[in-house]
């Protein structure tokens, strides 16, 4: 049973390994408001959730890092595997989660990032609930205790996150279901003409004399007459 559980484990670590990456960089940040197409008034508030995950982020972080898997009753391949875990979750939970929780917040809690999110609580819930049970059969009561508390905590946020990507996908549904109304005919504005301004009449054309006349030449005046000698 405890090569199987720790089959088990070593599987799980190489998954929570992938799911610690630091995610991509997120886009520009926008203000805070709801997803497009979701309804303002919502039974679950996004916000609420998003602290929760935080707050149990927090705790579960605390708690693995005071585990002594060093001590606990069994083999030393199969401590060095359960610490392993421990470390992939301490690891996503440091780097992961706030990334995630940072695209939901940018997003306005869009349906693909809140998603996401919820993928990786999911595997996270996963880990956890396995090494609390690794504790509870093998480690300290007190260290099982507190794993548990906080895989409990975790499932709680988790189904709530699930709750909020239900209703914001349903929604999204409605919008795109409803019909949509008759775009409205916008006539083209009739364009009239008004001339009222009256014609001027055409001005006379001037004939144009030259400046230069030619003047009848002057008679030439009769020679006087010879007087007698």
């Amino acid at each position: 049973m405890k090569k199987a559980l720790a089959l088990q484990l070593v599987l799980l670590a190489g998954a929570i390994y992938v799911m610690a990456q630091p995610p991509a960089a997120s886009p520009a940040p926008m203000q805070q408001g709801h997803p497009p197409g979701l309804q303002q008034h919502q039974q679950v508030d996004l916000n609420q959730i998003v602290e929760q995950v935080q707050q149990v982020a927090v705790a579960t972080n605390g708690d693995l890092g005071k585990l002594r898997i060093e001590k606990w009753k069994t083999d030393g391949d199969q401590k060095a595997q359960l610490q392993k875990v421990a470390d992939s979750l301490q690891r996503n939970i440091t780097y992961a989660v706030p990334g995630l929780i940072s695209d939901v917040q940018n997003s306005h809690g869009s349906v693909s990032s809140t998603f996401r999110l919820y993928h990786n609580l999911n595997v996270v819930y996963e880990f956890l609930s396995s090494l609390a049970d690794a504790a509870g059969s093998i480690g300290k009561q007190e260290e099982y205790q507190s794993l548990a508390a906080d895989a409990a905590a975790l499932d709680s946020a988790r189904n709530s996150l699930s709750q909020y990507i239900e209703q914001a996908a349903a929604s999204y549904e409605s919008r795109a279901r409803a019909p949509k109304p008759p775009p409205e005919e916008v006539s083209a504005p009739v364009r009239i003409i008004v001339d009222d301004a009256p014609v001027k009449p055409a001005k006379p054309t001037k004939k144009t004399t030259s400046k230069h006349l030619t003047h009848p030449a002057p008679k030439a005046s009769p020679s006087p007459a010879k007087q007698p000698k």
